[in-house]
């Protein structure tokens, strides 16, 4: 990575976009190239879905609800963003409601189409109830290359805030934009007179940042998400990430230094230039910019909160790691203090101090019922 940095430096400063792009995405020795599975407890970070089985079991009994009022329309659950596969296969695996199908969409499918995973690849994946009792998942590059037609339950977790991001700082009337150089063999910071694009950003949503202020932002949150409502005729769109709405993202005073980080071995720091290709780079995502993005494109908001009364509202306290302690047999010491550990990881999803807390999750519908949905009904 190192080498592939040098020689782009030859021709001047890289943005940072241009730089968290490299280092994440290079189709050889990029960040996410890697055979390692940088998610999990071996990994640099982990995510809802890989924290616990019950994140799965709720969102596979959300999308039955949604089949469910689907009158028998062929349904498709995609997750976008599916990284090894582990969750759309895991909400397949739990489906048995029949006309549904399942696609896993990532532009790296190394790990998701590995010989050793659970459930195979399949070119064409074969409706339930047309002849076929297994759990069938495609995996595809892009959402265009799924098929347009029926119902739709779109899902993303920690995809947005994925997307390379401009860095940027408040110096004076100007706004700057943050390049990366090397000085004497070690990467670096530079400033330039930020594009125009960036001022007209801010100016469109009513910000002003503070002397100083840094953030992080990206036109492709609203372009990206603008492109998957589109493509949706009658469908859910359940996005799960780290962000704020626009106001609360950019408050000069919670926020001021942004809020681009880097994970590795499951520490974060905001050294973002350290060890290029070795850490995950992210940035906290303006929800505001899918809202009005899906709007755009007819969509409504249904929900929008924190997971923990996401989860809790579609009935994720129903799996059987959530059964009171008094209630469950236990075998031997061993299994007693792995069903603990369980039980504290999927606790972690909803307490007010978890996971759960941290996390945003932002539903819209588009050409389905906007009302009497599980994630909408009050919490006692």
């Amino acid at each position: 990575m190192r080498d592939v940095l040098r020689n782009l430096l030859k021709y001047g400063p890289l943005s940072f976009r241009d730089f968290m792009e490299t280092v994440l995405y290079h189709p050889e020795v990029g960040y996410y190239a890697r055979p390692e599975n940088p998610v999990g407890k071996g990994g640099d970070y982990v995510t809802a879905p890989s924290l616990s089985p019950v994140f799965a079991f709720a969102i596979a009994g959300l999308f039955r609800e949604f089949v469910g009022r689907c009158d028998g329309e062929v349904c498709s659950f995609v997750d976008i963003g599916c990284g090894d596969g582990e969750l759309v296969r895991a909400v397949a695996s739990q489906i048995d409601e029949k006309n549904v199908r399942f696609f896993g969409v990532d532009r790296a499918l190394g790990r998701a189409v590995s010989q050793d995973s659970p459930l195979t690849l399949t070119l064409s994946p074969p409706l339930r109830g047309e002849g076929t009792g297994d759990s069938h998942v495609e995996f595809v590059r892009t959402f265009d290359e799924v098929p347009r037609d029926g119902a739709h339950f779109v899902f993303s977790s920690e995809l947005y805030d994925a997307i390379p991001v401009s860095r940027l700082v408040q110096r004076g009337e100007d706004l700057h934009e943050l390049y990366v150089i090397e000085r004497d063999g070690v990467l670096d910071w530079s400033e330039q007179e930020a594009h125009e694009a960036y001022d007209d950003y801010f100016a469109e949503r009513g910000i002003e940042l503070a002397e100083g202020q840094f953030a992080d932002v990206t036109l492709e949150w609203e372009a990206f998400h603008e492109d998957v409502v589109r493509l949706v005729t009658r469908g859910l769109i359940v996005t799960l990430d780290y962000g704020y709405p626009a106001q609360k993202l950019f408050h000069p005073r919670a926020r001021r230094f942004g809020t681009a980080a880097a994970y590795s071995s499951h520490r974060v720091h905001r050294d973002l230039l350290a060890d290029p290709g070795e850490q995950d780079l992210t940035a906290h995502i303006n929800f505001s910019d899918l809202e009005r993005a899906g709007e755009r494109q007819g969509a409504k908001t249904l929900f929008f909160d924190v997971l923990a009364k996401f989860l809790l509202s579609i009935g994720v306290t129903k799996h059987e790691l959530f059964t009171p302690v008094h209630e469950v047999a236990i075998s031997s010491a061993d299994e007693g203090i792995a069903l603990i550990a369980a039980r504290e990881e999927a606790r972690r999803l909803v307490l007010p101090d978890g996971i759960g807390a941290d996390l945003r999750v932002l539903v819209q519908g588009k050409g389905v019922s906007f009302d009497h949905w599980s994630f909408q009904r009050p919490l006692p």
